[in-house]
């Protein structure tokens, strides 16, 4: 019974558009107003809900929602991406793919290539991806806490070419860099005549847990236009986010230095 009220009311707060108190609650899910008090004090010590600054209303914490979000399969999380992503392929013309944060690390969970295979395009692997030179990483790192960045980096940065950040410092003015403009690029850092450019899924109040880009051949990606590509990614991206429902639609506040 106890369980049952408690996603009861998980479950109505996440499906209001605003904040909600607690004799609407208890209106609305015919239950007495002690036991949703009692339920709403118990949610708010755990960390499930956030009141509203002084006031009496309660939505779903920062927290609860990135814990939702990465308890969620990867074909859960693809699934809110996948039609965006085909589109985008097509479009572009270049490989789409989606980066997800999973603990410490960032991982390619899926890609897709345009459906015109008259040329050739380069798919860049679904695996872990190196934190200081991938796009995919980038344009989630660049929005995370300092001290996640720190661990996220630890000490060694691999140089894959003679382009690849490897300096802290300057891994570091990187991100400030990324998170400024809106956007992760990687420029043959990884590999010489390959070049992506990855935005960060901005998943409302849930932060940075996912990003989507596009990889191609340098030149293509240069004669398309960095601009245009960004402009494509962004559209699409805010696309799939409206799908995850508008309670999770509005941007984070900022973070402030990395």
């Amino acid at each position: 019974m106890l369980v049952r009220r408690v996603l009861l009311i998980i479950d109505f707060i996440a499906s209001r558009n605003q904040p909600v108190g607690v004799g609407d609650t208890c209106r609305q899910l015919n239950l007495p107003q002690a036991t949703v008090y009692r339920l709403f004090t118990m949610l708010e010590n755990e960390g499930v809900l956030q009141r509203l600054g002084t006031s009496k209303k309660y939505q779903i914490s920062d927290r609860f929602l990135r814990t939702i979000i990465n308890g969620a399969s990867s074909d859960q999380v693809v699934a809110g991406f996948r039609d965006q992503m085909i589109s985008l392929a097509n479009e572009a013309m270049a490989t789409t793919f989606l980066g997800r944060l999973k603990g410490r690390q960032v991982e390619t969970v899926h890609a897709v290539t345009p459906t015109d295979n008259t040329i050739a395009h380069i798919h860049p692997g679904l695996n872990v991806r190196p934190v200081h030179a991938c796009s995919a990483s980038r344009a989630i790192l660049a929005y995370l806490p300092d001290d996640e960045v720190d661990e996220m980096l630890g000490s060694d940065s691999i140089p894959f070419t003679d382009k690849t950040l490897t300096g802290r410092d300057e891994i570091l003015e990187e991100l400030r860099a990324t998170r400024q403009r809106g956007y992760a690029l990687c420029d043959e850092e990884m590999e010489v005549g390959i070049t992506s450019i990855a935005v960060p899924a901005i998943l409302g109040r849930a932060g940075v847990l996912c990003s989507v880009g596009i990889v191609a051949a340098t030149a293509h990606v240069h004669k398309m236009g960095i601009q245009a590509a960004v402009n494509g990614l962004m559209t699409h991206v805010e696309n799939a986010i409206a799908g995850f429902g508008s309670h999770m639609v509005a941007k984070p506040a900022a973070i402030e230095g990395i």
